[in-house]
């Protein structure tokens, strides 16, 4: 529990949220606060000594203050007993939060429901706290029609319920609630520290003012410092108004993919410098003026005519593959580089030493009348960056220096294009950035839904062709139902990639016949309906089996079914046990046999199945019980469920076994023998050809039977299976305890628990 203290002192309340966002001098915190500097250091003294505040070191002048984690503390609790003050259960109906203390542009603020994210939309004038009504209660809106911006500063808002003063949970969501509702909900708040982001002209908005929360859909201006930049970075939040700083960016980014979309996303109208590798493009040639200015790196002291002499004898050292000591140099800090007379909006800098990163800007800074953006990889140049970050065309210099003198400083904020900028006065605002991003060039296009890896984007742009649609596609985290009705009719399977699940049925049913259908598995089949199913059933076997558990749940279904589909009498086939009614649907079924082995297996013993058995001659064969030659015996052990030739399984084995080619293909055919053969009349001697069978999964299937007729014969116990560990004893008169989890042959397991139950 924290106890509810105001903080008396003004200077020292300002002081204390200051040093809240971070350390400072006596002299900053002066220059920020407004204080004159013998105000500001006597009551830092004052902090120090109620220990609200520590010092980096002892020496005074030039040291930095921090917040204690007392300070921190005296912080919440004064924030707690504004909020106890002010705050009259309930608030006003629709009421998104109250003041509770300004200074300038610096806020604290009491929010009723959770506020939409770090960027907060004030509005310009208070609610009418008698009149407030909840808007979707009774249409009366009155809400204030001018917004202005403020940033969230710290982690967030610390939330607290008004009964205990005690920390407690946010509350839910908000979500359309009538005025009852409103009234009776949880008297919990939370506190949040704010500035406005532009603070030229006042807020009027005094202490202890409701507000109401920003409309849906509603973007207020940004600052004039925010939006009159020449380059879009990125979006305020997730989804706000664009923001084009004025000035120069520092993006501290160290991960290639950070700075790969920073590149991209900033490079419009300018000249960029980048690892080409970065952005997975092809390596250009460099132009040649670069190596006049790497000249007058390794000549400093040269004059311009003589810096002009030795480029020109290089280039013709160059042009004819001349090696000498300078070309030597030049191939070290370019290693396998082209030049060209060129000059692109683009310089491929990979591969390049820092010297030759260095005459790259210096070449860039002499000849470019656009503005640059720079990815600095190399150690840190004070001279050549402080240089480069004054020019007023810098626009983006990437590097992980710690300062460079640029007004705002560009940090990742967890990936998935989620950046922090810094800007003057340490204020922090949250943007996300949607760059364009090319095809890389390794990339391979998924051929199956398995192959199919999604990024984390949530916009992406339109595609120009079937490879980039596949690829802008498979970036969208949750899919995007605009764009995949944009690319629906050039490029169907992007379309179909790129649909939420929302909206899978209604796409499918419009272009499921213009792709491939293994592709269907993408949604949920559960959700589509019979038709689909049944020309998905067709060629996906999932689809064919939802289709069938349809038709078991409920059976009346038939009464409405196409019973003419394929796929529709093939889950009729199988159901015997589930419809009364008998329905003919052998044609039907013959027209495409779907699921031949479970049909035929399913319906041996019924009248139809002299018809059925036309659809495999295997099975046709065994039905006509003639004496088989050992070709059309190893056709149907391959083709047709043990289950309805294990009676004859001793002597066709016989059969197969008695020469050379059938040894061989009995070798490769998995089958679980055991199981077959345990209850017909075998001795070993009958199986000892099995030792002149090549090593296959066949071969290990005898050998278990060949040692459990073994073991039984001498009395005593069979050795581990090949195909079960305990395969041998399904030919001995009693079976042991069968562990029921099975990692072996499932036939074999289930046979030694049929065993287990006689």
């Amino acid at each position: 529990m924290v106890h509810s203290n105001r903080i008396r002192s003004t200077y020292q309340r300002r002081i204390l949220d200051w040093l809240a966002d971070g350390g400072g001098t006596v002299t900053e915190v002066s220059n920020a606060l407004g204080l004159r500097v013998p105000h500001a250091s006597a009551s830092l003294k004052q902090l120090r000594e109620s220990g609200d505040v520590v010092r980096d070191d002892q020496v005074l002048r030039g040291s930095r203050y921090r917040l204690s984690s007392q300070g921190l503390s005296r912080l919440e609790s004064d924030g707690l007993a504004r909020l106890s003050e002010l705050v009259r259960w309930p608030p006003p109906p629709g009421a998104a939060g109250i003041v509770l203390a300004r200074e300038g542009s610096m806020l604290l603020l009491g929010y009723a429901s959770k506020p939409a994210g770090p960027l907060l939309g004030l509005p310009e004038r208070p609610m009418d706290e008698e009149s407030g009504v909840v808007e979707f209660s009774s249409g009366n809106n009155r809400g204030s029609t001018s917004w202005r911006w403020a940033i969230q500063r710290g982690e967030g808002p610390i939330w607290w319920g008004l009964d205990t003063l005690r920390r407690a949970q946010p509350p839910a969501e908000s979500s359309p609630m009538t005025l009852t509702a409103w009234m009776e909900r949880p008297k919990v708040m939370g506190v949040v520290r704010a500035r406005i982001l532009e603070d030229a002209k006042p807020w009027p908005l005094g202490v202890g003012s409701w507000f109401s929360s920003l409309p849906d859909g509603l973007w207020p201006e940004l600052p004039q410092a925010l939006r009159d930049g020449d380059a879009i970075i990125g979006r305020a939040g997730n989804t706000g108004p664009q923001v084009r700083p004025r000035g120069g960016v520092h993006a501290r980014l160290g991960r290639r993919i950070d700075r790969a979309q920073i590149v991209r996303t900033t490079s419009n109208n300018a000249l960029s410098i980048a690892d080409g590798d970065l952005l997975s493009r092809p390596q250009t040639p460099l132009p040649k003026a670069i190596l006049r200015h790497w000249l007058s790196i390794i000549h400093p002291r040269l004059g311009k005519d003589s810096i002009e002499e030795r480029y020109n004898r290089l280039l013709i050292d160059i042009n004819s593959s001349a090696s000498n000591a300078l070309t030597r140099r030049v191939l070290n800090d370019f290693p396998g580089r082209n030049w060209t007379d060129e000059v692109s909006d683009f310089i491929d800098t990979r591969s390049i030493s820092q010297r030759g990163g260095k005459a790259t800007l210096r070449f860039a800074l002499d000849i470019s009348e656009k503005p640059i953006v720079l990815d600095w990889r190399w150690p840190l140049d004070d001279n050549l960056l402080a240089q480069f970050a004054s020019d007023s065309r810098c626009r983006v210099v990437i590097c992980e220096s710690s300062d460079i003198g640029l007004p705002f400083i560009l940090t990742s904020a967890g990936g998935n294009g989620k950046f922090d900028l810094e800007m003057p006065g340490r204020l922090h605002l949250p943007i996300r950035v949607e760059s364009e991003v090319s095809v890389p060039s390794d990339w391979k296009p998924p051929r199956t839904p398995d192959e199919l890896s999604r990024g984390d984007a949530v916009k992406v742009s339109n595609a120009s062709n079937e490879l980039e649609a596949i690829w802008q596609a498979t970036r969208l985290r949750d899919g995007d139902e605009a764009w995949a009705d944009r690319h629906e009719k050039a490029f169907p399977l992007a379309s179909w990639i790129a649909t939420p699940k929302s909206g899978q049925v209604a796409r499918w049913r419009r272009i499921g016949d213009s792709i491939r259908p293994v592709w269907a598995n993408l949604a949920d089949l559960e959700s589509f309906d019979e038709t689909a199913l049944c020309n998905l059933a067709l060629v996906d076997d999932d689809a064919l089996s939802i289709l069938i558990n349809r038709i078991r749940s409920n059976p009346l279904n038939i009464l409405s079914a196409d019973t003419s589909h394929p796929a529709i009498a093939t889950a009729i086939l199988l159901s015997e046990e589930w419809i009364e009614e008998s329905i003919d649907v052998t044609d039907a079924w013959l027209s495409q046999p779907l699921r031949l082995g479970e049909v035929l297996l399913k319906n041996w013993s019924r009248n139809n199945i002299a018809t059925l058995v036309t659809a495999c001659p295997q099975h046709q064969l065994l039905l006509e019980n003639k004496t088989l030659d050992r070709e059309e015996i190893l056709a149907v052990m391959e083709d047709v469920h043990y289950s309805l030739w294990a009676e004859q399984s001793a002597s066709w084995l016989a059969t197969c076994m008695a020469s050379l080619p059938g040894r061989t293909a009995l070798s490769l055919l998995d089958l679980p023998w055991p199981a077959i053969l345990f209850q017909q009349d075998l001795a070993s001697e009958d199986l000892v050809l099995v030792h002149h069978m090549p090593d296959g999964v066949g071969t290990d299937g005898i050998m278990d039977v060949l040692e459990g007729i073994s073991a039984a014969e001498e009395g005593r116990p069979p050795p581990q299976g090949r195909t079960h560990p305990y395969a041998g004893w399904l030919f001995q008169n009693r079976v042991p305890m069968i562990p029921i989890p099975c990692e072996s042959n499932l036939d074999v397991h289930l046979a030694l628990h049929r065993r287990l139950q006689q």
